[in-house]
């Protein structure tokens, strides 16, 4: 069983590049279910092998037409492509049986035409889609054989488009993303639009996400993100982490983002490992996604490009600053927390480490509320006693998932009830987390008050986050309340 997979090229220098058809080629299908079916009975069923082949023993009953299918699913880990515009239906290729047995070779196809593709023949998509998530979850598996992944359900179909405006189950899915609340992906795959199956940079970002909540934690906002924005770190550092991710798992730095143009397929990206001249990342720092991006991405390659990257960490001591003190801290999950995990992990050089955080302007941290880097830790404002009251000022020139839009306040504890009370004349939300789980939260979208309490644990640590929904053109105010009982 094979799939065309079409390479998707691209020119950081020129920003130009396309899927390139020409130079499609063949990659096995890896790991997938394979059954013989007779009628609607199941008769045999196994997986294909590394190289793509498969055998399977069966006795046939004349019950019905035999056919051979190939689910778009993998056993171990367990990743499943659906159909979300057809009832969740797993995406399949089958033949029919040859008479008597014998060999059946299968090929999933591109079915591109030149300017649009052929529906009946566009087959590979949700196997290319499959494999690219296979071989990152192989991957880290293959370095840490105890990571448990869950099943990992991916929705592609080629309804899905970049419009939002009506039904998931229409395709109406805005972009590609993964949706935690549901453990899967959404990817595009709307013919003259947009396609991401052969985009495998993005598929291996989004496969980023779903690896933060499988086996660690995302405090990720969400929402709109481009190179040079100043974001809350949150958003900073999953997003760098699924770019720099991409890199690393596809052993390739150029990530390539396709789309159509017209009747034309264009592209844009950017290097994961070289900064270009003149800059893409003019705001270095904590909340700067492409320094993070890099930083992560330069802690892990084999290659140094200069005295300031002496690390060639690889995946393993990665995978263990998530699961570990990245995935518990009290702080948010931020580049501070993943920073302070990686240090931890065995064979990992502090020093080394800290020259690389200097290279992209990001202090020494030592802790996982980023002590050392002064921007990271000034963030978090200590409430060292209550009532405690703030005033603030917000940034409607920037989006929800902004630094400039969101404020925290470190807390302990007391064991009694704790109120937590937002005021502006723009519209806020606030909530309360203990170690990334949320205790508090309260955001009717409308006014900008919003109160909520919860009862503390005395001792524990819970940060609390005001964020601004505010769109003026400009800069407005807001304040914090914390009280109890």
């Amino acid at each position: 069983m094979t799939y065309d997979f079409v390479p998707a090229p691209y020119a950081v220098a020129t920003d130009t590049g396309t899927l390139d058809f020409a130079r499609a080629m063949q990659r096995p299908v890896r790991n997938a279910v394979v059954r013989v079916v007779e009628g609607t009975a199941v008769r045999a069923m196994t997986n294909t092998a590394a190289d793509g082949a498969y055998s399977l023993t069966f006795t046939a009953t004349s019950a019905g037409p035999l056919a051979v299918q190939v689910l778009a699913r993998t056993s171990t880990p367990p990743i499943t492509v659906q159909d979300n515009t057809a009832g969740n239906a797993v995406w399949a290729l089958g033949a029919a049986v040859p008479a008597g047995g014998g060999t059946l070779d299968l090929r999933a196809t591109h079915g591109w035409l030149g300017t649009r593709y052929d529906a009946t023949r566009r087959t590979a998509a949700p196997f290319a889609i499959l494999d690219s998530m296979y071989g990152a979850a192989t991957a880290f598996t293959a370095v840490r054989p105890a990571l448990q992944l869950p099943l990992l359900s991916v929705n592609w179909s080629p309804n899905n488009t970049t419009d939002s405006n009506g039904t998931i189950a229409q395709g109406f899915i805005g972009t590609s993303y993964f949706e935690p609340s549901e453990n899967g992906i959404y990817v595009v795959g709307k013919d003259g639009v947009d396609t991401d199956e052969y985009d495998n940079h993005v598929m291996v970002h989004e496969w980023a996400h779903f690896f933060e909540a499988a086996v660690s934690r995302s405090d990720s906002l969400g929402g709109n993100h481009s190179t040079g924005d100043v974001l809350d770190p949150r958003d900073s550092f999953s997003e760098g982490w699924g770019d720099a991710a991409s890199g690393m798992l596809l052993e390739d730095p150029i990530y390539a983002d396709t789309f159509f143009t017209g009747g034309t397929i264009d592209a844009f990206g950017w290097d994961l490992e070289n900064e270009p001249n003149p800059t893409d990342d003019p705001t270095r720092g904590s909340f700067s996604e492409a320094s993070v991006m890099r930083l992560i991405y330069d802690a892990w390659d084999p290659a140094n490009e200069g005295a300031w990257d002496g690390t060639s960490l690889g995946l393993g001591p990665i995978a263990d600053a998530f699961t570990t003190g990245h995935r518990t801290t009290s702080a948010f999950a931020t580049v501070g927390s993943f920073v302070t995990a990686l240090k931890a992990a065995p064979g990992v050089s502090a020093a080394t480490v800290d020259t690389l955080l200097a290279h992209w302007n990001i202090g020494p941290i030592t802790t996982d509320f980023g002590a050392g880097d002064g921007p990271l830790r000034a963030m978090y404002v200590d409430v060292a006693a209550f009532p405690f009251n703030q005033s603030v000022t917000l940034n409607g020139r920037a989006e929800y998932n902004f630094a400039s839009q969101n404020k925290y306040w470190v807390i302990t504890g007391n064991g009694a009830r704790i109120t937590v009370t937002g005021t502006s004349a723009q519209d806020v939300a606030v909530g309360a987390y203990r170690s990334g789980v949320e205790v508090g939260y309260a955001d009717d979208d409308v006014t900008g008050a919003e109160t909520f309490f919860f009862n503390s644990v005395a001792g524990s640590t819970y940060v609390v986050n005001l964020t601004g929904y505010g769109a003026l053109n400009g800069t407005y105010n807001a304040s914090i309340a914390i009280t109890s009982p």
